[in-house]
């Protein structure tokens, strides 16, 4: 097994972990979630342009999701935020959280996507919303609209901002000496 290998098959592990975390318990372990982004940001092999991608995604996510809560696609229980209901303006920090998370695989177990804009078009368009919908099941968050529009909507959306991620992760690695 090659080392770029174990790389992607730990970062895909550490991603999945986060996710399950976060939709099962929201902000119960947000303790052990914000740990695991820490440790993936000293560990990492490319730990510098990954810190970059990281709050590039976190801050594209977090406004992305926040639109579509303000326009009623998805909501959260109150008290899903961290200080039991501090901002209805903004998503959940463990939702934030996820979106760090994703920017954390961007260069590692979600590479099969860098510099294939279609395939990431495709990619999200067809996966993200999976995710939502998983979030949904486990009680994570709740739609406003009726599933199959609310599935237009998401696959639109991430059509759209899964390539976006990875043409900011590309613009933020560019000149990148890694430690």
């Amino acid at each position: 097994m090659s080392n770029s290998f174990i790389i992607k098959l730990v970062n895909f592990l550490w991603f999945q972990t986060i996710w399950w975390l976060v939709v099962l318990y929201q902000s119960t372990f947000l303790v052990l979630v914000l740990g695991l982004l820490i440790a993936w940001l000293v560990y990492s092999p490319l730990r510098k342009s990954d810190g970059k991608i990281m709050i590039a995604v976190l801050l594209l996510g977090t406004v992305v999701d926040s639109l579509l809560m303000l326009t009623g696609v998805f909501s959260f229980e109150r008290g899903a935020w961290f200080s039991g209901g501090a901002s209805h303006w903004i998503v959940p920090i463990w939702l934030v959280c996820l979106w760090a998370a994703l920017g954390g695989s961007i260069q590692h177990s979600l590479s099969v996507f860098a510099n294939k804009p279609w395939l990431a078009m495709i990619g999200g368009a067809v996966f993200a919303p999976l995710s939502y919908f998983g979030g949904k099941k486990f009680g994570a968050v709740n739609f406003g609209y009726s599933p199959l529009i609310t599935l237009f909507i998401l696959t639109l959306v991430w059509g759209v901002v899964f390539p976006v991620c990875f043409l900011l992760a590309k613009k933020l690695s560019a000149h990148d000496e890694q430690d």
